[in-house]
């Protein structure tokens, strides 16, 4: 005889062999105990949750000659009849092969015949959401008022899909995915039953691979068995799987921090030599980052929500300091798009390379969303002593003028540290416009995030306290970056640091001040003609 696959020979038999599941279990065993059985009941969830295994052991317990406690006894007759599928009076129907009114007419009428051996007559519909519409409606009155022998136990992984007549004749219960650690405990039995010799982080690997579905982590520890032969640890599931190790992930995700883009193709090339799949990396790699974004949102509760040892969730936190939120949020944007594009594409290495060199260089790209990751990108490389390539030198070209020519002289001209002087005679506040604003630019200068957005205006004059910044049509954007985060408060603090006094600063578009200028002219000519005395203006 054929070996069966782990997930028929493993299929819980009792309602205590159903993991992750508490609260639906408890409430079938407590009807089945206490004989207050529905007529039709609804079980939703995600594939390999438990749904058809729970509607077969539902239909045991209330067919069981001795249950006990809701639990069916598995020794009286009926309860052997139906694990051997024996019982011509529980009636397994797919609704995806059978979803025409034929099949639900023919069902109507055998129906209204009593059980040959057990108590109820069940029912379990499969991916009941694919029966036609008019097979629906052949159901309804049936499924409404079924003859008090019947039970009707419909299961399906897309309720949505179901009329609300037939939702509202049912009992719903929702199976949730499956925890990661939840799946490994029951893979570690699994193991132990079948005399297998896996390790732990084996188990957890295969266990988040099989996103909250039990059926698809014994159909992949069936595959590593089968290649082990009998002895299976991490390297050998990542083998299987054809994923990338943590070390490797950790590495290729810093180069992308780094923006080092020539590091980042060595990777993609390491990859493709040891036969691994883009896609596959391409998901992993979407892992990791968010695992680095709810290393800044959650901290402490990390381990928890990726479920991964302390030691890893430490792991990804101090991967994590040394970068922004918005550079990682463009990352993520980055790898989710070309995991969705390599399912068309015929060159999957070449679109896994595009997007890393995208990643490693935001300054190219046109985007708006692209602009917090280019400053925070231009930021780390003035920091770090870098110079600045020419795409950074035309983003922000006053910047670029401060900072090294190159590696060889940021070698040989460190940053200094400047020097405290004795306390001299104060220097004479200018008064002239032009002078407060290169005086306050030499403070601004030194906080790049608010000089990158504010070198794209033009100083258009000095108004008695108020300063005006004009910004050209196009540059919206920076002008309201200044305008956010209390950005304009340190730029008013610069010119009045300059200028001796409080200076406020108006940040205006072009546009909006050629529009306000000729207002004024028609205005002017309305006055000479008639007499400033003879007009009066009405602001509405």
């Amino acid at each position: 005889m054929a070996t069966q696959a782990l997930y028929r020979t493993w299929r819980p038999a009792r309602f205590s062999d159903v993991v992750g599941q508490e609260a639906v279990v408890t409430t079938l065993k407590n009807q089945a105990a206490s004989g207050r059985i529905g007529h039709a009941y609804l079980f939703c969830g995600s594939r390999g949750t438990g749904k058809t295994s729970s509607a077969k052991i539902f239909a045991r317990a209330v067919n069981c000659e001795n249950p006990q406690n809701g639990e069916p006894c598995g020794s009286c007759a009926t309860c052997r009849a139906l694990a051997d599928e024996k019982c011509l009076d529980v009636v397994e129907i797919d609704a995806a092969s059978n979803n025409g009114v034929d099949e639900i007419r023919d069902l109507r009428d055998k129906i209204k015949y009593p059980p040959q051996q057990a108590k109820y007559r069940v029912y379990i519909i499969d991916e009941v959401h694919m029966l036609s519409p008019g097979a629906f409606n052949a159901l309804l009155k049936t499924l409404e008022e079924p003859p008090g022998h019947a039970l009707f136990i419909l299961a399906t992984t897309e309720p949505q899909k179901l009329p609300a007549t037939v939702l509202s004749r049912c009992q719903r219960y929702d199976f949730h995915r499956i925890a990661a650690r939840t799946i490994a405990k029951r893979l570690e039995e699994v193991c132990r039953g079948e005399g297998v010799d896996v390790s732990q982080e084996a188990l957890l690997s295969i266990a988040r691979t099989a996103e909250g579905g039990m059926r698809d982590a014994l159909s992949l520890l069936d595959m590593c068995l089968a290649y082990g032969g009998g002895s299976v640890d991490e390297a050998l599931v990542r083998e299987v799987l054809g994923a990338s190790d943590r070390a490797f992930l950790f590495s290729f995700a810093q180069a992308l921090l780094d923006g080092d883009a020539a590091a980042a193709v060595r990777g993609v090339d390491k990859l493709m030599r040891e036969g691994r799949e883009p896609q596959v990396f391409a998901r992993d790699l979407t892992g990791h980052l968010r695992a680095l974004l709810l290393a800044q949102a959650c901290g402490g509760e990390l381990a928890d929500l990726l479920e991964v040892t302390d030691e890893d969730a430490q792991r990804y936190a101090e991967q994590a300091k040394g970068v922004g939120r918005e550079r990682l949020l463009w990352l993520l944007d980055q790898f989710l798009g070309v995991e969705s594009d390599m399912k068309w594409t015929s060159r999957p290495r070449v679109a896994l390379e595009v997007a890393a060199v995208r990643a490693c260089l935001p300054e190219k790209e046109p985007r708006w969303d692209a602009l917090a990751a280019r400053l925070e990108l231009l930021e780390k490389r003035v920091a770090d002593g870098a110079a600045l390539g020419p795409a950074m030198q035309a983003a922000a070209p006053q910047a670029s003028a401060q900072a090294p020519d190159g590696p060889a002289r940021a070698a040989a001209k460190p940053a200094r540290v400047p020097e405290k002087k004795a306390p001299g005679p104060q220097p004479e506040r200018p008064t002239d416009g032009a002078q407060i604003w290169e005086r306050a630019l030499q403070e601004i200068r030194k906080d790049i995030k608010l000089f990158a957005p504010l070198h794209y205006g033009r100083f258009a004059g000095l108004d008695g306290d108020v300063a005006h910044i004009e910004f050209p049509k196009g540059a919206e954007v920076y002008r309201n970056m200044l305008l956010a985060a209390g950005r304009a408060q340190r730029v008013e603090e610069a010119l009045s640091q300059a200028a001796g006094r409080p200076v406020k600063a108006d940040f205006v578009m072009e546009a909006e001040k050629k529009k306000a200028s000729g207002a004024q002219q028609a205005l002017s000519a309305v006055f000479d003609a008639f007499g400033r005395e003879n007009v009066q203006v009405v602001d509405e």
